[in-house]
């Protein structure tokens, strides 16, 4: 189905429990994907385990990514009007941008999208993300009450720490020549610094980012999982310090697995983390 986000298409799939009537209504959880931006990879092992212990379960995919359109940008001026028209154009399609505050906006067309689905509990809805999706889930718990609980895997959330090595006036002088047309609007093939990661980073964006500055807001249940030999961002300064934070506060629970960030995905990790977040939303969407 289509979900629309800052007027762009996005695709998305619904899960739901075998043998559910129209008259039910069930808790509903948004699974949040990472830097990678397509539900695909969590259509497999975890939308359908969550769905059939008794969940309604959404997936996306992110602007320019998957299924999901991107945004467009005319190649050249447009004929002024005074309201809006119709029109022929010569424009670019932009695809696979590694944007977190565009991606948030996504996140948040979900939560609204899955909240006015008939046969979802409007006001008890969980949330989980997966590495980036992890902090992007977090801007959203914090900002949404009808999110009764949130788990984040893997998700990096500090990223004032993490992208430290990215001086603030570099930064700015980028998004200066972005205002001169000096500089592409949205990334591609320029900004890539990492050939294991897909897609194009927007580093503007990311500097602006910041999960952590949500934290006194959260008031959501958390679980946050982690991978023991994590090898793509700081853990000590992102997962353990947000739990060292929040856990006076509020319900919540740090784990850390053996192994690196992809072993999260398979064989034990991925059964034990998964069902260590499948009972985190049965106690707190489900009182069990």
């Amino acid at each position: 189905m289509t979900i629309w986000s800052q007027g762009v298409r996005l695709q998305g799939d619904l899960y739901k429990p075998k043998n559910l009537t129209a008259e039910q209504q069930l808790p509903g959880i948004l699974l949040v994907p990472g830097w990678g931006g397509v539900k695909k990879n969590l259509e497999k092992n975890y939308a359908p385990h969550f769905a059939e212990k008794g969940f309604i379960v959404l997936t996306l995919d992110f602007k320019g990514w998957g299924e999901s359109d991107g945004p467009i940008v005319a190649t050249e001026a447009l004929e002024k009007t005074e309201e809006a028209a119709d029109i022929t154009l010569k424009a670019t399609h932009f695809r696979k941008m590694v944007n977190p505050l565009s991606m948030s906006e996504d996140v948040r067309a979900a939560i609204h999208y899955l909240g006015s689905e008939p046969q979802v509990m409007p006001n008890n809805l969980g949330i989980w993300g997966t590495s980036m999706g992890g902090g992007l889930a977090l801007v959203t718990a914090a900002t949404d009450d009808r999110i009764k609980a949130y788990v984040n895997q893997m998700g990096p959330v500090n990223y004032t720490y993490n992208l430290q090595a990215i001086p603030d006036q570099r930064v700015r002088g980028a998004e200066a020549m972005v205002a001169r047309g000096q500089l592409p609007s949205y990334p591609g093939p320029q900004g890539q610094n990492n050939p294991l990661l897909r897609g194009y980073p927007d580093w503007i964006a990311m500097k602006r980012f910041d999960p952590m500055a949500y934290l006194d807001r959260l008031t959501a249940p958390t679980l946050i999982i982690e991978a023991e030999q994590e090898e793509l961002y700081n853990r000590q300064k992102n997962g353990v310090l947000m739990h060292q934070i929040i856990k006076d506060r509020i319900e919540s629970r740090y784990i850390a697995y053996p192994g690196k960030h992809y072993a999260m995905y398979s064989g034990d990790n991925l059964e034990a983390g998964r069902e260590a977040a499948l009972q985190w939303f049965l106690k707190y969407l489900k009182g069990q």
